[in-house]
C-alpha cells in the first residue's frame, strides 16, 4: 500500500489539473498514490495515462460540492496519510518528502501555503516565510486561506458538506495532534487565485459570515472531532475569518474590483514571497 493517498476533486479541471499532477508526479518521495473525484460528468481519463499511481474515480452527473467528491476520493485511498491538493493548485517538489517524517513522528505536520495571485505571482505566506514556531491555532487564526498538510486516514474521518470544510478537518487534524504540530516552511503548497473559484463568487463572500458562524455552533455543540479543551481555540479561528471578512466587504463596497487575498495581504502588510 502506498505511504500517502493524495487527494484530489476536480471541477472543471481541465486547464489545471495537468500542473497540479505534475508537481504531485515531481516529488521527491514517490511512495503515494493520486486518487481523482470528478465532481461532474466530464471526462477525465486521459490524465490518468500519466503516471500508473494516478486513478480516476467514476464522475457524477452534477456537482455535489468539494466534500462530498474529497470523500469519495477518501473511500478509494490506501495510503497511511493523506494529502489534500486542490485541482488548480500546485506543490514544492518537496512537498511530502518534507511532510512525511515529521508527521509520522508526530501524527501531524503542516507545509506553508504561498498564496499566488491570478498571474501566479506571489502575494503572501501562510505563516510568514521565516516562521520557525508550529502549526497551531494561533496561525490559524491570521491564515484566511488554506493551509493544508499530512493527515493519518482514519475510517471515520470525512470532510463535511459544509462551506469552509477543509479548514474544519484542518483543524480536526490540529486538534488529533494535540493543539500543535509541527510546519515546515520549506514544503510549500501554492495556492492559485482563480477567477471563477466558488470561493471568489459574490454568493460565497456576502454569506461566508453566517457559514462561519454555523461551523462555531458545531463546534460548540461537540459535533466535530475537537476535543472540549480545544474549542474555545478553535471557534476563535472562524471568528478571527468571519471578522477578517466583514473588513473586506467595507473595503470591497468601496472597491468592487478588490480582490479578497490582496485585501488579505495589504490589511496584514506582507512582504512578498
Amino acid at each position: 500500500m502506498p505511504a500517502v493517498s493524495i487527494i484530489i476533486a476536480a471541477l472543471e479541471a481541465d486547464d489545471t489539473l495537468g500542473a497540479a499532477l505534475e508537481s504531485a508526479l515531481a516529488q521527491t518521495l514517490g511512495d503515494f498514490e493520486i486518487v481523482i473525484a470528478p465532481d461532474e460528468p466530464r471526462d477525465y481519463a486521459a490524465f490518468g495515462a500519466l503516471d500508473p499511481r494516478i486513478r480516476i474515480l467514476t464522475g457524477v452527473p452534477t456537482p455535489t460540492g468539494a466534500g462530498p467528491a474529497r470523500n469519495r476520493a477518501l473511500a478509494a485511498a490506501r495510503g497511511d496519510w493523506i494529502a489534500l491538493l486542490d485541482a488548480d493548485d500546485r506543490w514544492s517538489p518537496n512537498y511530502l518528502a518534507g511532510l512525511l517524517p515529521a508527521a509520522t513522528a508526530h501524527g501531524a505536520a503542516f507545509g506553508r501555503t504561498a498564496v499566488l495571485d491570478e498571474a501566479g505571482r506571489a502575494l503572501r505566506s501562510i505563516p510568514a516565510r521565516d516562521y520557525r514556531g508550529t502549526a497551531n491555532y494561533a496561525v490559524f487564526a491570521r491564515a484566511f486561506g488554506s493551509f493544508h498538510g499530512l493527515a493519518r486516514r482514519e475510517p471515520t474521518r470525512q470532510w463535511r458538506e459544509i462551506f469552509a470544510e477543509d479548514v474544519l478537518f484542518d483543524l480536526e487534524t490540529l486538534a488529533r495532534a494535540g493543539g500543535s504540530a509541527p510546519c515546515n516552511p520549506d514544503a510549500v503548497y501554492y495556492l492559485s487565485a482563480r477567477p471563477n473559484s466558488a470561493t471568489r463568487s459574490a454568493a460565497f463572500i456576502d454569506d461566508i459570515g453566517k457559514h462561519y458562524a454555523a461551523i462555531v455552533a458545531l463546534i460548540r455543540a461537540g459535533r466535530t472531532g475537537i476535543p472540549e479543551s480545544e474549542q474555545a481555540a478553535a471557534c476563535a479561528v472562524f471568528e478571527s475569518w468571519a471578522e477578517m471578512n466583514e473588513k473586506y466587504l467595507a473595503a470591497r463596497a468601496i472597491d468592487p474590483a478588490l480582490a479578497y487575498q490582496r485585501f488579505i495581504t495589504t490589511s496584514q502588510n506582507e512582504i512578498e514571497l
